[in-house]
């Protein structure tokens, strides 16, 4: 994972798969005894390199250890993974799961991800089995599906002015981390923003991707670039790094403030 992005997420009756190219690609399809969904997330990408992360959705009967597939056809290697365990043979590659996300229920997920290197380009893989079934997006055939909600559940409105922020930690291994944050502008329109947290436990940030990071101490700030300080009311941008931790990792506090 590394930026000028610029982390660290992952289904057969017929083989068709559905798959959004860009920096998001979803393959959905539908099995005899299994069914399963994948939503492959690029979350950063940069010359040279990306990062990805996969959610697995299971469609089927519980599966207790998994296995998935997929193929690359733009020359992508992974680098480094978490929450599974990723090997590659040329242009195939499989994840396993870990000790802690072996199983998974019925509609059921289990997320992961990763960095690879690209040259050229990076497009999403066309198609996923899990455990040996080509994904489809379908439960196993003669399952019922779930039908949607007849009415949609109700949203919470945005807070009236200034913005809010939420931390995630999307990926994290021995000694690094990446982190996405989400600004949500309240009720009015802003031109520019800015976030602040502080870490308290020895955590510094290495690169940064969609913001422009300066570290005080243990207080972090992190101000919109050129091309996301403006937000319509309500309206959300993302932005991400990557960090180095020693002994623990927790979520600190954020709070955001706008320019309107």
């Amino acid at each position: 994972m590394h930026p000028s992005r610029h982390r660290l997420i992952l289904l057969a009756a017929s083989t068709a798969a559905a798959v959004v190219v860009g920096t998001v690609g979803t393959v959905v399809a539908s099995a005899a005894a299994v069914g399963c969904r994948v939503d492959y997330q690029v979350t950063n990408q940069w010359q040279g390199g990306f990062g990805a992360n996969v959610t697995v959705t299971n469609l089927g009967d519980p599966v207790n250890g998994w296995a998935l597939t997929w193929s690359y056809t733009g020359g992508q290697q992974v680098a480094q993974a978490w929450n599974a365990t990723v090997t590659q043979s040329g242009a195939q590659v499989t994840a396993r799961n870990v000790d802690y996300n072996a199983a998974i229920a019925t509609n059921g997920t289990a997320a992961f991800g990763f960095n690879a290197s690209w040259n050229g380009s990076n497009p999403a893989p066309a198609t996923f089995a899990l455990n040996g079934v080509t994904c489809t997006g379908a439960p196993p055939t003669g399952e019922p599906t779930t039908p949607p909600p007849t009415t949609p559940p109700p949203t919470t409105p945005p807070p009236a002015g200034a913005c809010t922020a939420t931390y995630q930690i999307t990926g994290q291994w021995s000694g690094g981390f990446q982190a996405d944050v989400k600004v949500t502008a309240g009720g009015s329109p802003t031109r520019g923003w800015s976030v602040s947290w502080n870490y308290n436990n020895g955590q510094q940030v290495t690169s940064s991707w969609n913001a422009t990071i300066s570290t005080n101490g243990t207080q972090v700030t992190a101000r919109n670039v050129s091309h996301n300080g403006t937000l319509a009311a309500g309206a959300s941008t993302t932005f991400g790094f990557l960090g180095s931790w020693n002994g623990s990792n927790p979520v600190p506090l954020v709070s955001c403030t706008t320019t309107s």
